[in-house]
């Protein structure tokens, strides 16, 4: 004989998680403890900016000491950038993450509706009534059976849903503390930016260019950039007579220009199927371009399609390419030391992050970067 069936109390929860509107799970505020350590590190790199305005100051009548100064707080500063990025990794997974499972649980909330509302009706006719009836069909009975088979599913499925809303909670408070974190440590960078602006500009100021020196800088910009139509004519004008002796190559090892990440190799093809003759580099925005190896500044500003420009020379017959700049920090003719900075990538992009293009030649020849080994000091730092 057919029993009467029952909704249990587990189908009753799901029903009430069902006739919410929506999740109410806000994102949550950070730990304190979480947040310690960042904001224990801001606090340090206010008081350090302080310190750096003296030292720039004592600094630039040591122009050596200026320059290793330069170089360690570059460091200091990619290594910071390196740990922006992951933070703002880890916070945009999170968010894919939540995504995901809110979509997988609409899913299975519409399904369970579904599937509660047949059972309901099913509910309200139980199964011995049908033989009450006159005109019992078997699809009565079918029906019966159904329900009956759909009973456990349904108890599976609302204790995965209940399940699906521990796991949203959780990344959803995870996703609070971690857009706290990238706070904090956009607060701490930007403290530590403002600490190299001041040793860059006691760097540039230790120059002592006259007015006319610096006219004349500009003209001579000018003229290379209207007597060069390309790259190549570019490098041919600012390296000396004989500057290509068709050295071997060279085996120092240079710095990573920036703190990003390479999204386009050497020897790699666009949508146009034009061929890289570099790398390519994605990173956060205002990030710091240093230099990859000791060298002059032969060129420095606008060059035709490629926008700020910087040209280094090195021995050897070597030169370094960079492009991508939203404001360069050196000037023509100036001396660097491998690490130092350059520049900055532009602080707003249209499109994702802003990108560096990184050129190494050889005897006027572009070639493969990566057949160089590269330092990344930045990832050593504490």
């Amino acid at each position: 004989m057919l029993r009467r069936f029952a909704v249990s109390p587990r189908i009753v929860l799901t029903l009430a998680l069902l006739a919410a509107p929506c999740l109410v799970l806000a994102a949550q505020d950070a730990s304190p403890d979480k947040l310690k350590k960042v904001e224990s590190e801001l606090q340090q790199q206010k008081q350090q900016a302080a310190e750096l305005d003296q030292q720039s100051k004592e600094a630039s009548g040591n122009l050596q000491d200026l320059h290793q100064r330069l170089i360690d707080a570059t460091v200091s500063l990619q290594a910071k950038e390196e740990e922006q990025q992951q933070i703002e990794g880890r916070l945009r997974g999170l968010e894919k993450e939540i995504a995901d499972k809110n979509a997988a649980y609409d899913k299975s909330r519409r399904e369970l509706s579904e599937l509660v509302d047949v059972l309901i009706r099913l509910a309200k006719q139980p199964p011995e009534t049908f033989f009450l009836r006159t005109g019992l069909t078997e699809d009565h009975i079918h029906q019966a059976i159904l329900a009956r088979a759909l009973l456990p599913r349904l108890e599976a499925e609302s204790e995965n849903a209940a399940r699906d809303l521990v796991v949203l909670a959780d990344l959803r408070w995870m996703a609070g503390e971690q857009k706290r974190l990238v706070a904090a440590s956009a607060e701490n960078l930007k403290q530590q930016e403002a600490g190299l602006d001041q040793l860059v500009r006691a760097r540039q100021g230790s120059l002592n260019r006259t007015e006319a020196q610096k006219q004349a800088i500009a003209k001579h910009l000018v003229a290379l950039t209207v007597e060069a139509h390309d790259l190549h004519q570019l490098l041919a004008r600012v390296s000396p007579p004989g500057y290509h002796p068709r050295m071997p190559a060279l085996k120092a090892v240079l710095e990573r220009p920036v703190a990003g990440t390479v999204v386009r190799q050497f020897g790699s093809k666009d949508a146009d199927g034009i061929v890289s003759h570099g790398l390519t580099y994605a990173a956060l925005p205002g990030s710091r371009v240093v230099a990859p190896l000791a060298g002059r500044v032969v060129f420095a500003g606008p060059f035709r399609g490629y926008g700020q420009i910087l040209i280094l020379q090195h021995e050897g017959g070597y030169h370094s390419f960079l492009a991508g700049f939203g404001r360069i920090d050196a000037e023509m003719g100036q001396e660097v030391s491998a690490g130092e900075p350059l520049g900055v990538l532009p602080v707003k992009s249209t499109g994702g992050r802003p990108e560096l293009y990184f050129e190494w030649r050889r005897n006027g020849e572009p070639v493969d970067p990566m057949e160089q080994k590269f330092r990344n000091r930045a990832a050593s730092m504490p």
